[in-house]
């Protein structure tokens, strides 16, 4: 045992500094020995015992300081990751705690001491490890609680990949165009050397290897390569319409079996044509689908945040010692006591009981910095616990959390359509169709006016390949894809797609004004009294005993030392009483005063909120407040103006008090309704809605829900409060409504782009069918250039995520 100093002394097991009264001492072979915790302690017996002492000495030099986990762990978190092998089972897990060379050894040696272990290995750069044991002799729970008795916790390595849908997209196309570009490639070798002898000319039995080969080749192209094309279009065949898909398949496969024709009535084959065309459009889909990778990582990585191991406590009871136990996240209920260590992900919404600490929020809220909270404040899922321990009361789990709502709300955007795309919809319906029909059209057009077949098949497989609409499939639903996920990214959440069309759209912007346009806090204005600085005293030292919103801000702007008070009482809407320094107190509304016989002055309406004071009953002064105007108000209300939209403020406030707060503003064209109730807000957004207006409702996700569900986008502020999910279209994620400005600038680029987008695919197919249909674009140069139509709405729709 090194002691540092008289106060801290260090771990016999984990080299920990602590003070040494706060110590647990132990007497052991005669000697005192001192430790931080009953784990490590626990843990330093068993070595001593197992004759493992070795390992103190093996450690020296790389060993980190630290305790040990005291973390029970189930072992029913490892059943979906066991397998069964020939004489008992497998399993791979985790091992936190791992901090240098002596712990590999220390783990291996003393699991495999255990009777019926087969095999242990640990990896040190993964700290995974692979455990094998004989069924019967010894069960996964027993091999658990070995490894945590010496200071390490297990943990299972999840089967189940984070990779999303796209993800795996990627990885198949990019399998698919491999093959396809490997074998095209050999392919390509015996195709010119025919091309070749051609001109040149190629003994029979040489030509036949070749195109025998070339036959050979482009099978695997056709039927792996092309399987995606070649089961779409059966799908969709059984279900009685046809896609783009069709328009491939039919293109690349007519040329394949044109070929195997062909090969055997010694005419010119085209199996280059058809592997051509599948690994050009392949390797489109491939960047099509990397595209969609990144943009949706934005939302797939959010639900990666939610651990799925968590440390349940049992039968908590405040102020008392409790035991944590690791168990899977799903077996976690409402009203279950969790902690939370530093640096671990909140697993579930809650409330803390215990404990402070400072917790980053930035992938619900995109704020960087941190809060601190403390017991009574709500924590979310997902959210990362940076430097204190925590217990928490779980509220919400599983499906029901914050985070879960928005990466539905989000997913549920991401697949959604906009109106717009109806009209890409309509024409892809009858495309297809009319694209075949045209293609057939040419065949026989080209057959009667050449009398080749060769050269009308080849016609009318361009006219398929160069007019398949990818790039009007694509134009709209990637264009909101990466909408969506960059709007995410800032820290708001739309709920569909069609919501950034209208919010592009929106002729009138309604703002709730307490809470969003104001802080929804009021500070003093002025204090009007011949003793400003007594007054202000005598009212903050009886205001400290209200939890009144009035009370607060009188209380908080004084700096002094609070007055004794006596004898306080308060009268809930009116004010409050009692002995301020020996004398009388009285502070109130001008009504409460009046009543209590306090004769008061002529005063005019300022627009502020007033709170009249007396002292011995006459009347002393007032103290003027006001509700803080948001910094970004302003801001978002001339960027409105200056886009020609209308911004109406709406307000439960006198007439008076609305006009002072459009004046502090001074935005040209700013109007507001006054005296307003809660259930009249749904009227005014209704009233605002004539003429086909579209109207955008901003406000608090709470008393707002009416008329946010009522307005053709709501957008309510909030940190993702059940209501305001529920209630509104999209969801701010923290008090900021820049946002605001940020997301109608990215919904009109997003509109832009999406008409951009169908623009050049109907310019597109407009100038190529034709071209295709006159024998002047070869198949495979069709298939280049559908993927380069496709891959420019990729490309243009990317600028949106800038």
């Amino acid at each position: 045992m090194t002691t540092t100093n008289d106060k801290k002394i260090q771990c016999a097991h984990c080299l920990s500094e602590v003070n040494r009264n706060q110590a647990i001492q132990e007497r052991i072979d005669g000697h005192d020995v001192w430790f931080c915790c009953h784990g490590c302690a626990g843990a330093y017996k068993i070595l001593q015992s197992e004759g493992l002492s070795r390992f103190y000495i093996k450690r020296e030099g790389e060993w980190e300081a630290g305790a040990v986990s005291a973390a029970r762990v189930s072992e029913d978190l490892f059943f979906d990751t066991i397998k069964e092998t020939e004489t008992g089972y497998e399993v791979d897990i985790a091992l936190s705690g791992v901090r240098c060379a002596a712990c590999i050894w220390l783990i291996e040696t003393y699991i495999s001491k255990a009777e019926g272990v087969e095999y242990v290995r640990l990896n040190y750069a993964t700290h995974k490890a692979r455990i094998r044991w004989t069924k019967g002799k010894i069960t996964l729970g027993e091999i658990i609680d070995r490894i945590t008795s010496i200071g390490y916790c297990p943990l299972p390595i999840s089967s189940s990949s984070t990779e999303t849908i796209y993800e795996n997209e990627k990885k198949d196309y990019f399998y698919r165009f491999s093959i396809a570009a490997f074998f095209t490639m050999q392919l390509m070798i015996y195709t010119v050397a025919l091309y070749a002898g051609y001109f040149q000319g190629i003994t029979a039995g040489l030509k036949d290897f070749f195109e025998y080969t070339a036959w050979a080749l482009c099978t695997p192209v056709m039927f792996y390569s092309g399987w995606p094309f070649i089961k779409s279009s059966f799908q969709a065949i059984r279900r009685g319409h046809t896609t783009m898909d069709t328009l491939i398949f039919l293109g690349s496969f007519t040329a394949y079996v044109y070929s195997i024709f062909a090969l055997f009535m010694d005419k010119e084959i085209y199996f280059d044509t058809t592997a051509n065309i599948i690994a050009l459009i392949l390797l489109g889909r491939y960047i099509e689908a990397g595209a969609k990778v990144r943009t949706s990582n934005a939302v797939s990585k959010l639900l990666t945040y939610q651990p799925t191991q968590v440390r349940l406590i049992e039968n908590y009871q405040p102020e008392k010692p409790y035991e944590s136990v690791m168990v899977h996240v799903k077996q976690v209920r409402s009203g279950n006591f969790l902690e939370v260590l530093p640096g671990d992900s909140v697993p579930a919404d809650g409330i803390i009981v215990s404990g402070g600490t400072e917790i980053n929020e930035a992938m619900l809220t995109g704020e960087a910095n941190p809060k601190y909270k403390t017991a009574g404040d709500k924590v979310f899922a997902g959210t990362i616990n940076i430097n204190g321990s925590i217990i928490v009361q779980v509220e919400q789990v599983g499906a029901t959390t914050t985070l879960s709502k928005i990466v539905q709300a989000v997913e549920d955007a991401q697949s959604s359509k906009a109106s717009i795309q109806n009209v890409a919809d309509k024409v892809v319906e009858w495309f297809v169709p009319f694209i075949l029909a045209v293609a057939a059209a040419t065949f026989i057009g080209w057959y009667i006016y050449t009398g080749q077949i060769l050269a009308s098949v080849m016609t009318a497989v361009a006219v398929l390949v160069v007019a398949c609409p990818c790039a009007l499939g694509l134009a709209t639903p990637l264009a909101i894809l990466i909408a969506t996920s960059k709007i995410t990214r800032l820290g708001a959440v739309a709920k569909s797609g069609d919501i950034i069309e209208r919010y592009s759209k929106a002729d009138v912007f309604l703002f709730d004004k307490t809470g969003t346009i104001t802080q929804g806090a009021l500070k003093i204005e002025d204090i009007i009294a011949e003793d400003k600085t007594r007054l202000h005293a005598l009212a903050a030292s009886l205001e400290r005993n209200s939890s009144h919103l009035i009370a607060k801000a009188i209380t908080s702007a004084y700096q002094d030392d609070f007055l004794a008070v006596s004898d306080f009482s308060e009268i809930p809407g009116k004010g409050v009483t009692g002995v301020v320094d020996g004398q009388s107190v009285m502070v109130g509304t001008k009504v409460f005063l009046t009543e209590s016989g306090v004769t008061l002055p002529q005063m005019p309406d300022t627009g502020h909120t007033v709170a009249c004071v007396a002292v011995e009953g006459k009347y002393a002064g007032m103290i003027a407040l006001s509700d803080s105007i948001k910094e970004s108000a302003a801001d978002v209300l001339k960027y409105l103006s200056g886009k020609g939209i209308k911004a109406v403020i709406i307000t439960g406030d006198n007439r008076s008090a609305a006009e002072k707060l459009v004046e502090k503003l001074g935005i040209k064209g700013l109007e507001f309704v006054s005296d307003v109730t809660p259930f009249q807000k749904a009227d005014i957004v209704k009233h605002y809605q004539k003429d086909n207006k579209i109207c955008v409702m901003v406000g608090d996700g709470i008393n707002d829900a009416p008329a946010l569900t009522t307005a053709d986008v709501g957008v309510a502020i909030g940190q993702g409060t059940d209501i305001a999910i529920e209630s509104s279209d999209i969801v701010l994620m923290r008090d900021e409504l820049g946002l605001l400005t940020t997301l109608h600038q990215t919904s009109v680029k997003t509109l832009r782009v999406i008409k951009e987008n169908l623009f050049w695919a109907f310019s597109y197919n407009i100038i190529m069918v034709p071209l295709a249909m006159a024998g002047m674009i070869h198949p495979v140069t069709s298939a280049a250039l559908m993927s380069i139509s496709s891959l420019l709405v990729v490309f243009n729709s990317l600028r949106i995520g800038k």
